[in-house]
């Protein structure tokens, strides 16, 4: 197995192990003005958003809370359960660099800290994904980890998660390179920890 995908599928089986508590402690970070500023700028309110790692559903349980219809993947299954009982709908097992879903389906696609389990090979997967399923104009938001280099963080249960940092303009230079025109690119503290990379993008026709 490929390095990448052993550390992605060690980061998924601790998400699996902890998912409530990884929820719980997380539930009251929503990015509010982050939110309102992407349903601001979709291009057509009848069609769905992808939640592109909805993890926990909290993002799509405040989007859907907003009016949005919202579609949720993720990888791991019992953060999808946390989801459900946390009342998100519309919920799919799934990878983010292998969608299962028709081209040109969703105006909008919010990935909120879902590639930072990812190399950069992994990113432009997932960015080319994003690319084929957004209608002409529609809307992306990305936000990753700030830094250099890697890292793994234990989760108190034994477990780890491995960690790929951004520069904003190596987040940039991926999004721009499958079509996308950035709107904005900052560099801001985390609700948690840290400083993140956050992205909204427009795509081409």
């Amino acid at each position: 197995m490929r390095s990448d995908e052993h550390f992605l599928s060690r980061t998924i089986e601790s998400y699996n192990a902890t998912s409530s508590e990884y929820s719980q402690r997380f539930s009251t970070t929503i990015l509010e003005g982050h939110i309102s500023r992407f349903q601001s700028m979709l291009p057509y309110g009848d069609l769905p958003v992808l939640d592109a790692g909805c993890g926990g559903g909290r993002d799509a349980v405040e989007m859907a809370g907003r009016g949005l219809r919202v579609v949720g993947v993720d990888l791991s299954e019992e953060l999808l359960r946390v989801a459900r009982i946390a009342g998100a709908r519309n919920l799919v097992l799934g990878d983010i660099r292998r969608l299962p879903f028709r081209d040109s389906s969703f105006s909008g696609i919010w990935s909120c800290a879902s590639l930072v389990h990812m190399p950069p090979a992994g990113v432009r997967k997932a960015v080319s994904e994003f690319k084929r399923l957004l209608v002409p104009n529609g809307i992306l938001f990305v936000t990753v980890r700030h830094g250099s280099g890697t890292e793994w963080r234990e989760d108190g249960a034994g477990g780890a998660r491995w960690f790929q940092l951004y520069s904003a303009s190596e987040v940039e230079d991926i999004i721009t390179e499958y079509g996308f025109s950035i709107e904005t690119s900052v560099v801001e503290p985390g609700l948690v920890r840290g400083k993140w990379v956050s992205v909204f993008a427009v795509g081409g026709s």
